[in-house]
């Protein structure tokens, strides 16, 4: 038998950003891979002609650079590939190909743009809608300006940043795209060949999502004057007429999605009014037309759109929500899955697939929803449904991985709470278990808090599994997927999901009397992060610990995560002028020096989501307090460390965790 290793996502394929054929021949998609010579990530486009189990996929780029790309026509797709700063365009450009659905055919270079652009779609009348970051300070300092003049203020502008960072604006950075202080993305169309440059949203205007296609253009947003709303509205631009009407206006609702949906904008929206940041969406049809407004579901009917399963098994992303016909479809999540279905404009909602696992995303063409999903404990291929239909998996990229060194398949251990609320939790049983047996045990708590676990593969957890570790997770109350009241946690962090967790472990350790309960270890990220802290401030069942990128202390969160203002008052219903007392009734700091619990933090330098002071203070409350501690502190990497981080990155910060579980948990049997 082989055993999972802990390097072995080196060898995963990631897929991503599905999209069907227009001319309805097949799909093209982006694949990523670990590139562990250079560590980082490649990236190509692949074509699958048929959606066929038996239809071999088609590269058609190969640089390992592919970011997005959109359909020209049935024949041809574009794609954009960024290119590092160099003397000729120092804050970087993006260039832009045009591939045929030959493996013959080689790309041909369109033309490039300055900048980190994105390609969104094309419209009807040929001309490509681009997405680009731009920093407003250096357009207006370069405007007007080209050749050697160009490059000489270029260089200073550059040089200025380096210096000093200025903030005037708030939120002021973002995980994962560092200082956003006088940043926006802006829409843009431009010709094939470049030509025609214009700029779709105002210059001040801070686009969130884009929705692109056929004459329009949706998007939502808001302006930045100095800070930035958490509530957005919505447009559409037309490309007939130049002209945009606004579909949502701004300061009601934060919306979370949009698509065009036959002319008319579909939005994800909540106005945050009964359940906090937690509350299931309205779905909501806008008509830039006429006007009329359509809700097809509210926040009581307990909907949400897009994919709550975590894993540590993706690169890339794709669309959760698709227009096509008379029907809406859109991810959901159900329990500890997620689902497609579909809803029509009387609001009718019908389930198209609703196999276990995880849809990470989709595309429609008529009634055939093709998807990236994570079934029967694979990890992403692409499949094929339809409503009332089977899903069929048609592609096979990580069978020669999966049929080497099967997956363990979580069992589930659910059981009823004290509140008569019914707890999912699973098991992973070590690979080489056996009942007369006693084995370690790793609880392991999902981020969010409003995500949830599934049956899903985790590297993490089968590596840990496959390292003689019975591995356990639940999802306690403040997750997504099972309506409002239950994902409720806001003003509650610390109290009943710490209940629901403590007494999912009870429940594990009496279901398999070979976990050995002297020897568990905890690890969460994020919200883990912030429940592991608390766990260790609240009880000694640990032997050890490892928080991840987690929150120590409301108070300082408050000024310091890139979610703003709104993340400490949406999480704690408090604010430190209004009621500091609460936040930090809710901090793990504030329970610290209780701690006896060696205990790890992993945390990264850019990580702008729960800045690392999080783990700063934790780690010198405990070693100040004489609590065995370690600080890993990961440069150039983010909040997304254990997801996306560098390919060296990962495997350290899993070397970390797991050698920690060892020393405190891999001790002799009696």
């Amino acid at each position: 038998m082989q055993f999972v290793q802990l390097d072995d996502f080196l060898m995963y394929n990631f897929l991503s950003e599905v999209r069907m054929n227009p001319g309805g021949k097949g799909a093209a998609y982006i694949v990523s891979s670990a590139d562990a010579a250079n560590n980082g990530y490649t990236s190509d486009l692949y074509y699958l002609r048929r959606l066929e189990r038996d239809c071999t996929s088609i590269r058609l780029s190969h640089s390992g650079k592919v970011g997005s790309y959109a359909w020209l026509d049935g024949e041809r797709l574009a794609y954009a590939e960024q290119k590092a700063p160099d003397e000729e365009a120092p804050f970087g450009r993006t260039e832009i190909y045009a591939a045929g659905l030959y493996e013959d055919a080689a790309p041909r270079l369109l033309f490039s743009v300055e900048g980190a652009a994105r390609i969104e779609a094309a419209l009807s009348d040929g001309r490509l809608v681009l997405t680009r970051v731009d920093n407003l300070r250096h357009l207006v300092a370069l405007e007007g300006l080209s050749g050697e003049a160009y490059r000489e203020k270029a260089a200073a502008l550059k040089a200025d940043d380096a210096l000093c960072t200025v903030f005037d604006e708030y939120p002021f950075w973002f995980n994962g795209r560092g200082v956003i202080n006088k940043t926006r993305k802006a829409v843009y169309v431009c010709a094939q060949d470049g030509s025609g440059w214009m700029r779709v949203t105002p210059q001040g205007f801070r686009t969130e999502y884009v929705s692109a296609g056929g004459d329009q253009i949706a998007y939502t947003g808001c302006e930045v004057n100095p800070v930035e709303s958490y509530l957005t509205a919505a447009y559409v631009w037309d490309a007939r007429t130049g002209g945009t009407v606004c579909v949502q206006p701004g300061e009601v609702c934060h919306i979370d999605g949009i698509a065009l949906w036959n002319g008319r904008a579909a939005m994800v929206s909540s106005k945050m009014d009964r359940y906090s940041v937690s509350q299931c969406p309205d779905i909501i049809v806008a008509d830039p037309a006429t006007g009329e407004r359509r809700q097809l579901c509210g926040w009581q009917d307990e909907l949400n759109v897009g994919n709550p399963v975590a894993s540590d098994c993706r690169l890339g992303g794709g669309y959760a929500m698709r227009g096509s016909g008379d029907w809406l479809y859109f991810i959901t999540g159900v329990a500890d899955d997620s689902h497609v279905w579909r809803i029509n404009l009387e609001g009718r909602t019908e389930v198209v697939s609703a196999q276990r696992g995880s849809v990470d995303a989709i595309d429609v063409l008529g009634e055939t929803v093709c998807m990236v999903a994570m079934r029967e404990m694979r990890l992403q291929e692409l499949y094929c449904a339809q409503a009332g239909g089977k899903d069929a998996r048609i592609t096979s990229w990580n069978d020669d991985f999966y049929l080497a060194k099967p997956p363990i398949a979580p069992e589930c251990c659910n059981f009823v709470n004290a509140d008569g609320v019914e707890i999912h939790g699973f098991v992973i049983k070590p690979a080489d278990y056996r009942p007369d047996r006693k084995y370690p045990v790793i609880l392991d708590i999902h981020g969010g808090p409003h995500l949830s676990y599934g049956a899903v593969y985790y590297h993490e957890m089968q590596y840990w599994a496959n390292h003689g570790y019975f591995v356990i997770y639940c999802n306690p109350r403040g997750g997504e997927g099972r309506g409002n009241e239950f994902g409720l946690l806001s003003g509650k962090f610390g109290t009943i999901d710490y209940d629901d967790i403590m007494a999912f472990c009870d429940a594990a350790l009496e279901a398999y009397p070979a976990m050995d309960a002297g020897r568990m270890g905890v690890t969460g990220g994020s919200y883990g992060g912030f429940m592991t802290n608390w766990i260790i401030g609240h009880t000694d069942r640990f032997a050890a610990a490892a928080s991840q990128r987690g929150i120590s202390n409301f108070v300082s969160m408050e000024g310091t995560s890139d979610i703003g203002t709104l993340f400490a008052k949406g999480q704690v219903n408090a604010t430190t002028h209004t009621d500091v007392e609460k936040m930090w009734r809710h901090s793990p700091l504030k329970y610290a020096d209780r701690c006896k619990t060696p205990t790890l933090f992993i945390h990264a330098e850019q990580d702008y989501r729960c800045w690392m002071v999080e783990a700063l203070q934790m780690y010198t409350a405990l070693i100040n307090n004489g609590v065995p501690t370690r600080l890993c502190l990961f440069h150039n990497e983010n909040h997304e460390l254990s997801r996306s981080g560098k390919p060296n990155a990962r495997i350290r910060r899993l070397t970390e965790i797991t050698n920690w579980m060892d020393r405190y948990l891999k001790t002799e049997q009696a």
